[in-house]
């Protein structure tokens, strides 16, 4: 994983990097000194606020997104006020229907507890094309079964 991929959550030129961050943890002599100097650069956010946070930024509503992503009606509403936590395909599937970065689907991921898109993986790679190239879920779906792969789930 790229140390920068997460380094800068609220995007706030003034933040410290991730690498800035665990230097400075691995020089501190106190837990509670670090994380008080350092609390505006430490993120809180669940995935279910940062997915409402996303829709906002975005202009998108959740009706939109989860017909976009192909799932399921009532599961998607259980992914946004956070009473269920998706699959990773489910995470990549709102990823590409909210059109987000590799950037921003990545921490998703990584907030929902699911692994990040890595590109030494061939379906990873695949998917981040489509992230990159802002393609449908079909269309991704279509090219990963074509060159071998799983289609999201």
């Amino acid at each position: 994983m790229n140390s920068n991929n997460f380094s800068n959550f609220n995007n706030d030129k003034s933040q410290k990097t991730t690498d800035q961050l665990l230097k400075i943890l691995q020089n501190s002599n106190d837990i509670n000194s670090y994380l008080t100097n350092n609390d505006s650069n430490i993120s809180n956010i669940s995935f279910h606020e940062y997915l409402t946070q996303l829709l906002d930024e975005k202009g998108l509503t959740k009706a939109q997104v989860i017909t976009d992503s192909n799932i399921q009606k009532n599961y998607g509403y259980q992914i946004f006020d956070g009473s269920k936590t998706p699959s990773r395909d489910k995470v990549i599937a709102l990823a590409l229907a909210m059109q987000l970065n590799l950037d921003e689907a990545n921490r998703l991921l990584h907030l929902s507890n699911n692994g990040i898109l890595y590109p030494k993986i061939k379906r990873d790679s695949i998917i981040i094309f489509g992230l990159e190239n802002n393609q449908k879920i079909i269309d991704l779906n279509i090219t990963l079964d074509d060159l071998g792969e799983a289609p999201l789930g």
